[in-house]
């Protein structure tokens, strides 16, 4: 049987992998014959991710992506020891609201951080000679609040629009290695953290508004993760500098 996301002997880093669509991502990437390096800041969460994947070759480490200066060096590190990289997601990032009249430039810092900032910097590294192959793939998980607006959201819907704008300059620098980069956009997924809120606010506009314009369903994060691989794997090997919209519905309405 052929399987056109076939991605046995791809080497894919993998960050935000101590749970949710970061999770997911490394574990179906592992199932499709990738060997993996994933990172997180969480060590006890990363490992039990470690201890999912299938296969043999994976490793693991340990990487807070609030320190965007200390990256350049680990990657430095982790190139020799692990690379050279054929594929990159960047599943890291977390949705943190606060009142418009409350966000401060630290609080936009801090989600940039993981997000945004980090991103452009581990890609940045990669690039470097001996780090990334040429016509290797990098993915970055966005979202539809790039484009949709929400109160109380400012810096998360700012930090995924960067990712959705960075893309289209990265791949003009990138285009004589041929590397491509993407990100995903997915609205309202089925993730632990999802839960959570559903149970804290489901009494709220947003959540009676997923529930009316969202009609193809909450996506599973395997879905999105579907996704990403399929971004990954030589079945992509022209799509670059775009963002695919997971919306379940949303903002077509």
């Amino acid at each position: 049987m052929i399987n056109p996301m076939d991605l046995t002997g791809k080497n894919i880093l993998v960050t935000g992998a101590s749970g949710g669509i970061g999770r997911e991502t490394a574990i179906q990437l592992s199932r499709l014959g990738a060997t993996l390096v994933v990172t997180a800041r969480d060590e006890e969460k990363l490992h039990k991710t470690y201890k999912m994947l299938e296969g043999k070759g994976h490793g693991y480490f340990t990487m807070d992506l609030d320190y965007v200066d200390y990256i350049e060096p680990i990657m430095k590190q982790l190139c020799k020891d692990c690379g050279p990289f054929t594929g990159f997601a960047h599943c890291a990032g977390f949705t943190l609201m606060r009142p418009f009249a409350k966000t401060k430039r630290e609080h936009i810092d801090y989600v940039m951080n993981s997000s945004f900032y980090s991103f452009v910097e581990i890609a940045r590294c990669l690039t470097k000679k001996g780090c990334f192959t040429d016509e290797g793939s990098m993915v970055a998980l966005s979202s539809t609040a790039s484009i949709q607006g929400k109160q109380g959201k400012l810096a998360y819907s700012a930090a995924k629009a960067a990712l959705d704008a960075a893309v289209r300059c990265m791949i003009c620098d990138l285009k004589k290695k041929k590397i491509r980069i993407n990100t995903v956009m997915p609205c309202w997924v089925d993730t632990h953290m999802f839960r959570e809120y559903l149970e804290l606010y489901s009494d709220t506009f947003e959540i009676k508004e997923m529930k009316e314009k969202q009609y193809m369903g909450v996506t599973e994060p395997v879905e999105v993760a579907n996704t990403i691989a399929f971004l990954l794997s030589d079945a992509a090997k022209t799509i670059t500098g775009t963002s695919i919209l997971m919306d379940g519905g949303m903002l077509q309405g």
